[in-house]
C-alpha cells in the first residue's frame, strides 16, 4: 500500500518503457524472486533489488515496476505462472482441482515469501486470474450457482494458503533458531522440558505426543525410529493398513482419488523443471504448458530466469554450514573425520527429504478431507 492510499494493480498502470541498456521488467522480478526466495519477504527491498542487478540506483527501476507494491504484483503473478491449469474442465473434477492445489503447494514451499505476500495485493494477474478461472469453471460445470462456486474456490485457495503460511513461518522460526533438522529441535525440547511429565497430569495426551517425538531416532538413512521404525512417509510400526493397502500414520494419508495419480506425481514433476532447472515466466504470461494470456513489455514467450545460486530453496537450507561440528571436516579436507562428516551431512540431507515427503502427505491428507466436505455437499 503506498502513502497516498492503494495502489492499482500494476497491470492498470502504463506499460514500461523499452528495455534499457542492460536492464527490464523480466530480470527486476526475477531479481526480485531470487531475493525474496533465499532472504524472505524482509529481504524484499528496492535497493537490494538494485544492488542484486548492479544498477546505479533504486530509482532506476521505478520506471519498469512503478512501485515496491508494482514489483510485488509481479513477483506473485510470476509464481502463479509454475502452476498448471487445464484448458477447460474435465469429467475428473476431484483429481483435477487436486492437481492444482497440489502445484499451488510446491510452488508455495520453493517461494515462501509467496504466502506472506499473497493477501497484500488485489488477485489480479492473468495467472492468478486464470487459475481462479478454472476453478470458478469447475464448480460452474457441476451445476454450481456462482455465488457457491467462489465459495468453494476460497475454501480451497485459503487451505492451501493456510498450510503454506504455517510451513514458511514455521522454516522461518527454525533459521532464526539455527536449526538444521529434527534433530535440533529434539535436542532444545530436552534443554526446555526435561523429564516428561507424568501421564496422570490435565494433559495426558500430550504428554503421549512429547514422549514419541523426543523417543525417535534419526538414523542416516533418513528414517524416523523408537520402538518401531518411521519411513519417509511417516508411517510407524503401529500404523494400520486402510482399504488400498498403504500403511496409515502420520503424513500418510493412504489412496486418495486424484491425489496418487495427478497431483502427487504432477508436483514431483514440476519440482524438477521449475526448482532443478529455476525456469520462471515473464510477468503476465502462463504457466508451464500453456499459451500465454495478456503481454509483457517485450511480447515474447516465456523467458528462462537467469538465476543464480540455488532459487527456489526454503528458508531451512540456509545456515547449515557452520552450524555443528560436523562440518570441521569436510570430504577432500584430508582431516581426520572428514568420513564422518560426510556421513553426517548425508543423514541430515535424508532426513529433510523424509521430512518434507511427511509435509506433502499431510497436505493432501487435509486436502482429501476438505473435497470429501465439499464433495458430500454436491450430492
Amino acid at each position: 500500500m503506498g502513502d497516498q492510499g492503494p495502489t492499482p494493480p500494476i497491470w492498470l498502470l502504463p506499460e514500461p518503457p523499452e528495455r534499457g541498456w542492460g536492464l527490464g521488467r523480466v530480470d527486476i522480478v526475477n531479481a526480485a524472486v531470487r531475493l525474496a526466495d533465499h532472504g524472505g519477504a524482509e529481504a524484499l527491498t528496492m535497493r537490494a533489488v538494485a544492488k542484486e542487478l548492479g544498477a546505479s540506483t533504486p530509482m532506476s527501476l521505478y520506471r519498469y515496476v512503478h512501485s515496491k507494491d508494482g514489483l510485488v504484483d509481479l513477483m506473485l503473478d510470476l509464481a502463479n505462472g509454475e502452476v498448471r491449469t487445464p484448458e477447460v474442465p474435465g469429467e475428473d473434477w476431484r483429481g483435477e482441482l487436486t492437481a492444482v492445489a497440489v502445484d499451488t503447494w510446491a510452488m508455495t514451499k520453493r517461494h515462501p515469501w509467496y504466502a506472506r505476500l499473497v493477501h497484500q495485493r488485489p488477485p489480479a494477474g492473468p495467472n492468478a486470474s486464470r487459475r481462479t478461472e478454472f476453478v470458478l469453471a469447475t464448480f460452474d460445470r457441476l451445476g454450481q450457482d456462482l455465488a457457491s462456486a467462489l465459495g468453494y474456490a476460497r475454501l480451497l485457495d485459503g487451505y492451501v494458503t493456510g498450510q503454506a503460511l504455517q510451513w514458511a513461518e514455521e522454516r522461518a522460526m527454525w533459521q532464526r533458531n539455527a536449526f538444521v533438522d529434527v534433530v535440533d529441535v529434539q535436542r532444545q525440547a530436552r534443554a526446555w522440558f526435561g523429564d516428561v511429565p507424568s501421564e496422570d497430569g490435565p494433559y495426558p495426551l500430550l504428554v503421549r505426543v512429547l514422549e514419541s517425538f523426543l523417543a525417535e531416532r534419526h538414523d542416516a538413512a533418513g528414517e524416523a525410529s523408537a520402538d518401531g521404525a518411521v519411513g519417509a512417509d511417516g508411517a510407524g510400526s503401529d500404523a494400520e493398513p486402510d482399504a488400498s493397502s498403504r500403511a496409515v500414520g502420520v503424513g500418510s494419508p493412504g489412496a486418495r482419488p486424484g491425489v496418487d495419480e495427478a497431483g502427487a506425481g504432477r508436483g514431483a514433476e514440476v519440482d524438477r523443471e521449475v526448482a532443478g532447472a529455476g525456469r520462471a515466466v515473464e510477468p503476465g504470461r502462463r504457466g508451464s504448458g500453456q499459451q500465454g494470456v495478456g503481454q509483457d513489455d517485450t511480447g515474447r514467450q516465456d523467458t528462462e530466469r537467469q538465476a543464480s545460486g540455488r532459487p527456489g530453496s526454503g528458508p531451512s537450507d540456509s545456515g547449515r554450514q557452520g552450524s555443528g561440528p560436523s562440518d570441521s571436516g569436510r570430504p577432500g579436507s584430508g582431516r581426520p573425520g572428514s568420513g564422518q562428516a560426510a556421513e553426517a551431512h548425508a543423514s541430515a540431507d535424508a532426513r529433510k527429504v523424509a521430512a518434507a515427503a511427511a509435509e506433502d502427505a499431510q497436505f493432501e491428507l487435509g486436502l482429501e478431507c476438505l473435497l470429501d466436505g465439499i464433495a458430500a455437499r454436491l450430492r
